[in-house]
């Protein structure tokens, strides 16, 4: 088994220290190293039984947009943040089809 390893980051002047901010930076972190490992680690439940029936199977991030106005709702997904926010712009815009708000 190998020794675990972990970094050290110099955090901006202004970045406070909070358990919130410190959670966040974690997150990001681990979900970079989850991303260089494909889908994580093969010990997943999950995973393993998926590959055990021939599934192939791919992992990635997805930004999400979402809207609201009113009793109206609509919700994107995307590659990028550009992306959601166009796929939900499109999306808004049929709310508005023939001059009506």
């Amino acid at each position: 088994m190998s020794e675990k390893c972990s970094i050290q980051i110099e955090m901006p002047d202004d970045l406070e220290a909070s358990a919130d901010n410190l959670e966040v930076l974690r997150t990001v972190f681990q979900t970079i190293i989850t991303l260089s490992r494909e889908c994580g680690s093969k010990s997943n439940p999950e995973l393993q039984a998926m590959l055990t029936d021939d599934w192939q199977v791919h992992c990635g991030l997805t930004w999400s947009a979402s809207a609201e106005r009113g009793k109206e709702f609509e919700t994107a997904t995307g590659k990028t943040k550009e992306e959601a926010l166009a796929h939900l712009r499109q999306m808004t815009c049929l709310h508005e089809m023939d001059g009506c708000p």
